[in-house]
């Protein structure tokens, strides 16, 4: 399935009415901690604010920002990503049928690199998250667009996505719930002291391989520097890449956003984030 870049959310309701259940936005605060007594796998759709603590559908995180990440590139200050797509804890598909769903976002590790055009980089640079409210732990998993090789050749042209995911216990759910962040990145290089698009500069690129990383859209060294949404528009997709995949398979998909408290809002490469985050469902006809 393609991962096309919009200006705009897709709303659900209106494209699949009849299967896709949108619920309304609410607001949510406060840090994890004690469960709801009515958080059950087989719940209906919540469409009240979340509380702090627990809701059915996952429990508030100790922070919906990842911790302080850093680049080689001296151009890029420490950033923070947004916790942006939820996978709910109802939700009652394994993570990884819905993963095969979707047919071309693959596992890729932190530990493996290949060489697009001569270029050699990583696969994907681990991140951490406070998902428990006990401390950050380094992602649990990690999906890119057409996997490492054909997710690099992507980056090229600034239609890379990639996902960092969290598994997250939440009382009465034998799943739990999946967090991510995920983005649309640019392959970049650190070329005459500034960053810019190795669409461009890929004979530069491949001679200074410690100067080539990815990114994300909307900053410095992005393709597209006019339009700094590269996290929301990434996570607006991927939540549209999911939910329709699930729908060929005949599963249920609901959707609902949450208003989400953000200590700040500047991502990587000075790339600013919205508060909300996209909660999906998704169940078995069975």
């Amino acid at each position: 399935m393609a991962f096309p870049k919009r200006p705009a959310r897709l709303a659900l309701a209106v494209t699949a009415a009849a299967l896709v259940t949108a619920c309304s936005h609410t607001t949510t605060t406060g840090a994890a901690g004690a469960s709801s007594p009515d958080a059950t796998p087989a719940a209906a759709p919540a469409t009240t604010a979340p509380t702090a603590g627990c809701t059915p559908d996952y429990c508030v995180p100790g922070s919906w920002d990842t911790a302080a990440a850093t680049t080689p590139l001296p151009q890029i200050k420490p950033f923070h990503e947004p916790i942006n797509v939820i996978i709910g804890a109802r939700s009652t598909v394994p993570l990884g049928d819905i993963q095969r769903a979707t047919g071309k976002w693959d596992t890729v590790s932190t530990a493996t690199s290949v060489s697009v055009a001569g270029i050699h980089i990583a696969c994907i640079s681990p991140e951490k998250a406070d998902i428990a409210g006990a401390g950050y732990v380094t992602e649990q998993a990690a999906w890119r667009l057409d996997g490492c090789l054909g997710g690099n050749e992507l980056s090229i042209g600034g239609t890379e996505g990639h996902a960092r995911l969290w598994h997250q216990h939440v009382p009465g759910s034998a799943n739990g719930a999946w967090l991510l962040a995920v983005s649309y990145e640019t392959m970049c290089v650190d070329k005459d002291g500034r960053l810019q698009a190795v669409a461009a500069h890929k004979t530069y690129a491949a001679l200074h391989p410690s100067k080539v990383y990815h990114c994300v859209d909307g900053g410095p060294g992005s393709l597209d520097q006019s339009v700094p949404d590269g996290y929301d528009d990434g996570a607006a997709d991927f939540a549209d890449t999911v939910a329709f995949a699930a729908l060929g398979k005949g599963w249920h998909v609901t959707q609902q956003f949450v208003t989400v408290p953000r200590p700040q809002h500047a991502g990587e490469g000075g790339v600013s984030f919205s508060d909300e985050v996209d909660v999906l469902t998704i169940t078995s006809a069975k």
